[in-house]
């Protein structure tokens, strides 16, 4: 009986050896794979299944050109106040008639003339007597805008429009024609882009490193803003004008972005 339980607990230690060295296999096989994934790595696998570490530098190139106007837009009002609003009317149609008349004579297409907006509004006044609003008449507008594309017209046309009745200048802008604003466009995003390249270089050669390609580019921004006239009506309608007034054109500004991910060797 002695040596018969001697034999069993020489077989329970080979067991627990056996059992003990696989637990330690596993535990190191568990620190292995933690330690892999708490190592990050940012890769990108291609379609030939090939793990490439991919180095990129981000740039972007602005533009900012100053450009001739080739058009520009005449915002003109007629505005007409009486106390019966049917008159209101009335009156503003005679006169916005008048003003469109003139327009043509000055030379301004018919097509190039349109209404952009027509109201009839009643105004009210404050009454000391009574301490209470009262009614002022009613006010109709008549907004009329007059495109040129010749800018050298706008005083002439804005003259003629004040002689024949129009009561306020909105507003005179000189822009660019959708066929300039396309080609003065392609222009600006082409020299961008070419900022954006050169600048990616300076930083590449300075940090020793060379450009191998474009990975993304993207236009972040086009844009350019109007130059806008002043018009002194004041001075446009005190007396007769001898000359012209004078309505200079000048440069409108325009700007332009583009972002590039350039790849790194």
């Amino acid at each position: 009986m002695k040596k018969e339980n001697e034999g069993t607990c020489s077989c329970c230690g080979k067991g627990m050896h056996i059992i003990a060295v696989l637990v330690v296999i596993a535990i190191i096989a568990l620190a292995f794979t933690a330690g892999s994934a708490m190592t990050p790595s940012k890769v990108i696998i291609n379609s030939d299944g090939q793990n490439l570490n991919i180095k990129t530098l981000s740039v972007s190139g602005s533009v900012t050109k100053m450009v001739t106007p080739d058009k520009v837009d005449i915002v003109l009002s007629v505005e007409t106040l009486n106390m019966s609003a049917q008159k209101s009317q009335s009156d503003n149609a005679t006169t916005a008639d008048a003003v469109r008349t003139a327009l043509k004579a000055a030379g301004v297409a018919e097509a190039d003339i349109k209404t952009t907006s027509y109201t009839v509004n009643e105004e009210y006044k404050w009454d000391k007597n009574t301490e209470a609003n009262v009614s002022a008449g009613y006010r109709t507008t008549n907004q009329i805008q007059v495109t040129l594309t010749d800018t050298t017209m706008a005083g002439k046309v804005v003259d003629a429009a004040v002689s024949a009745g129009a009561n306020r200048v909105s507003s005179i802008s000189f822009g660019l024609s959708k066929e300039k604003e396309l080609s003065v466009r392609q222009t600006a995003l082409n020299e961008a882009a070419t900022t954006a390249r050169v600048k990616a270089n300076s930083i590449a050669s300075g940090l020793g490193v060379t450009i191998a390609g474009v990975q993304s580019i993207s236009e972040n921004s086009f844009y350019y803003t109007p130059n806008y006239a002043n018009y002194d009506m004041a001075k446009a309608t005190a007396g007769s004008a001898p000359v012209t007034t004078p309505i200079t054109a000048g440069d409108v500004e325009v700007n332009a972005t583009v972002s590039v991910v350039f790849e790194l060797k």
